[in-house]
């Protein structure tokens, strides 16, 4: 089997997410910042400079941000958080964040955060560097948080999770950012019936993915060429996709319905869109967000 980049160091496209997430706090219209205060506490350096130097952060998200990838990143940071906002005041029981990269939801909101315990999991190479930079911050750790190693390809939620203290029949939240892509699809049916078959009535799935198109390189869609190869060269290429339309369909076989879809459109319109109509820029073509629940 080939050896990942993954496999040996830090996820690319988790440090990528994470600078990204920095440099939209700096932007200067207020109805476009990003939220992710914290994000750059993970950056190296010479990242943090240049976040303070307006040309220099824009000369090098230009150099490294596919098109439409940095504002699909702000968008998605901008939805999630509310979802998660939501799930804490409603008092769900257990939030899993799958592939959890640099996330820092359960730092940021753990004011909000009354008994809800947060299971962040994704592979060692990513999750032991993001744990060393917390302790050498001393950044004070929720209580509530508990970080769980395991390989999705690999590995199995039931495998994990239940060791790490989830608890079944218990309403919960599953937020799936930036992962189903570099699966396989036994990985993500995997995922999927664990949650199906331990989440109790009202547990909810949020996650996004690709076009399945995108993979057999049919370029429908604005920045589809240059973010396959972007990522295929960063050794993390994508595995998986969902055919355009067919989101409900798949997602009814596996015992879940569809509370809300969100297509770049969508995500444009609600994040990328001012009152005044000021318009901060076209997201990636490829990805959509759903929000589903168990039927």
């Amino acid at each position: 089997m080939t050896k990942r980049t993954i496999d040996r160091k830090a996820s690319n496209t988790a440090g990528y997410t994470c600078f990204s997430r920095a440099c939209a706090t700096r932007e200067k219209d207020g109805c476009f910042r990003g939220p992710d205060y914290m994000a750059e506490i993970f950056l190296p350096a010479f990242a943090k400079s240049i976040l303070n130097v307006p040309f220099l952060r824009r000369f090098f998200m230009k150099r490294i941000a596919p098109s439409g990838i940095y504002e699909y990143v702000l968008a998605r940071t901008k939805l999630l958080d509310e979802i998660f906002i939501d799930a804490l005041e409603d008092n769900v029981l257990q939030i899993v964040l799958l592939g959890a990269g640099m996330d820092t939801r359960a730092l940021r909101f753990k004011s909000r955060n009354e008994g809800t315990k947060i299971f962040e999991l994704d592979i060692q190479t990513t999750q032991r560097p993001k744990m060393e930079i917390l302790n050498r911050k001393e950044v004070a750790l929720p209580e509530e948080l508990v970080f769980v190693p395991i390989d999705f390809n690999r590995q199995s939620l039931s495998e994990v999770l239940p060791a790490a203290g989830y608890q079944g029949n218990q309403r919960s939240l599953f937020l799936w950012e930036g992962v189903t892509m570099y699966l396989t699809s036994d990985a993500v049916d995997s995922t999927l019936t664990f949650i199906r078959d331990s989440g109790a009535e009202g547990s909810m799935v949020v996650f996004d993915y690709i076009y399945a198109s995108v993979l057999r390189r049919e370029n429908r869609y604005y920045g589809e060429k240059e973010i396959f190869e972007r990522v295929s060269k960063a050794g993390e290429g994508w595995t998986f996709g969902i055919e355009e339309g067919e989101i409900e369909e798949f997602l009814s076989e596996r015992g879940f319905r569809v509370i809300a879809h969100h297509a770049p459109a969508d995500l444009e319109k609600a994040y990328l869109t001012a009152d005044d109509g000021a318009f901060f820029g076209r997201i990636n073509g490829t990805h959509c967000i759903v929000i589903a629940s168990l039927s």
